[in-house]
């Protein structure tokens, strides 16, 4: 996505490390939004009050620019509503200034990265093909997606923040300076008719618009760059001075690795391109363990590090090109793409070989992620070190965790040495975890397919075996233009 945008390369100028396509960037857009339903807890609702306009606001900018044959209005009603909350929010201060919230952010960024794309790439006069109409058609569906999804999430955490207030109300007690109940239930209300309007929109459309969405073939050797991208600037960033952002970042796209990576594998021995006995009864209860494993380090992590969002930049695009280039093989329309279209896509083969060797590259980084963890020079905001404190170790028979001043302030702080003895101890389980896996698919290395619907034999073919030597250079060698 998309045939009307695709065609030439992005300007030097416009955040050259970031190479994913507008595909790319919708999907990002989506799964971001998505995983607002799982992240929805009351005391969020004011940070996810601030970004819903601006998402809104960036939807609105980028469905305007892809051309449209039906001239739709359902976006311009839900900007126009936003408008109108926008200016009440200014008139009553609430929710007041503040962060926003991180996934909402990341929707933000994907969205206003995809519109410039789009902008700086396709004429306005030029005219409309028919596929560039259905790839036009795929992308506003999956923008309107993103704004549903992102409506019902926002309106969770409002709903329960709210619920709260009244509680609080019907105790016959004051709220807090900066809480507003009947605010918040303005803004659920109009974030409801947001989601109402967006649902109407995608009646009949989702998932079934996606189907016109313009798709380049898979380039063979992205994957294999990402990962090894991704590998060099994990390590060169926590060997410098990261944050515990930059530590919870790595280890959520570790994760995001070892799903994603294990369904390309799945689909692999699903096709006979593995040996599936092995890989069903050794490689895929390791892949499981290794997930538990960083779920449980991210889950610690994420209350170490609070709402906090400020990674490296270069730690970011490398972990926003590896999470593209392997939903390039393993997403397919609203879902995951099944075994076939996989085979479809890509040379499972080669893909579960980098795979592999990228999740078990998890084995030196979770060493280094140990050694940060317990470098006393690692600071956390001083709330997110008192929360991670008090969920992950006793509290000391004198004193506090964190001074109350640092607390106030949330300055940021050392970790307590308990914090970082239990947090290595989560990085010695992904060490372990992530050996198993090693282990588990040696049988990659010993074993190469035929042909795809046949079980791999073991060894290596002839022509893998002899020594290469390097191709005649053809006749336009050196005459590079």
């Amino acid at each position: 996505m998309t045939a009307t945008v695709n065609a030439t390369p992005v300007p030097a100028h416009a955040q050259p490390d970031d190479e994913r396509t507008v595909a790319d960037l919708l999907l990002d857009a989506d799964i971001a939004a998505r995983e607002l339903l799982w992240d929805a807890p009351p005391d969020t609702a004011k940070a996810k009050a601030r970004s819903w306009g601006e998402i809104i606001e960036a939807a609105a900018e980028l469905w305007s620019s892809f051309p449209d044959r039906s001239d739709n209005p359902s976006m311009d009603r839900i900007d126009k509503l936003t408008a109108g909350m926008h200016r009440n929010q200014q008139r009553t201060g609430w929710p007041g200034p503040g962060d926003g919230d991180p996934h909402l952010d990341r929707v933000v960024e994907n969205l206003a990265r995809a519109t410039e794309m789009i902008s700086s790439r396709r004429h306005p006069t030029a005219p409309l093909s028919e596929p560039g109409h259905l790839d036009s058609e795929a992308a506003r569906t999956r923008i309107m997606h993103v704004v549903y999804v992102a409506s019902h999430g926002v309106g969770q955490a409002l709903r329960q923040y709210n619920r709260d207030l009244r509680r609080v109300l019907d105790a016959k007690h004051r709220l807090a300076e900066g809480e507003s109940a009947d605010q918040s239930h303005n803004l659920l209300v109009r974030v409801g008719a947001a989601e109402q309007l967006a649902a109407s929109y995608l009646q009949g459309r989702w998932p079934a618009a996606l189907t016109g969405q313009h798709r380049e073939p898979v380039e063979p050797a992205r994957l294999e760059w990402a990962v090894a991208r991704w590998d060099v600037q994990a390590r060169r960033t926590l060997a410098g001075a990261p944050n515990a952002a930059d530590v919870l970042f790595a280890v959520v796209v570790e994760r995001d690795l070892t799903l994603s990576g294990g369904r390309i594998l799945a689909g692999a021995a699903d096709f006979g391109v593995l040996d599936a006995e092995q890989h069903d009864q050794r490689l895929q209860p390791a892949l499981g363990a290794l997930d538990e494993a960083w779920t449980r380090l991210g889950s610690d992590l994420g209350h170490l590090t609070g709402r906090s969002h400020r990674v490296d930049v270069n730690l970011k695009h490398a972990g926003a090109e590896l999470r593209a280039s392997l939903r390039e093989i393993t997403a397919d329309l609203g879902a995951n793409a099944e075994p076939a279209t996989m085979v479809e896509r890509a040379d499972l083969w080669s893909a579960s070989l980098e795979v592999h060797r990228g999740i078990v590259a998890a084995v030196d980084l979770s060493y280094v992620l140990r050694d940060v963890v317990t470098d006393p020079d690692l600071t956390a905001p001083a709330r997110g070190v008192q929360a991670a404190c008090l969920r992950l170790v006793d509290q000391p028979a004198l004193g506090a965790w964190i001074d109350a001043r640092d607390a106030y302030a949330n300055r940021s702080v050392p970790l307590p040495d308990a914090l970082r003895q239990s947090l290595a101890g989560r990085c010695d389980g992904v060490v372990d975890a992530a050996l198993q896996v090693d282990s588990a698919g040696t049988f990659l290395g010993a074993s190469h397919p035929s042909s795809v619907g046949t079980r791999p034999v073991d060894g290596r073919a002839h022509e893998e075996r002899s020594i290469g030597l390097p191709p005649r250079p053809g006749p336009g060698y050196g005459c590079d233009r």
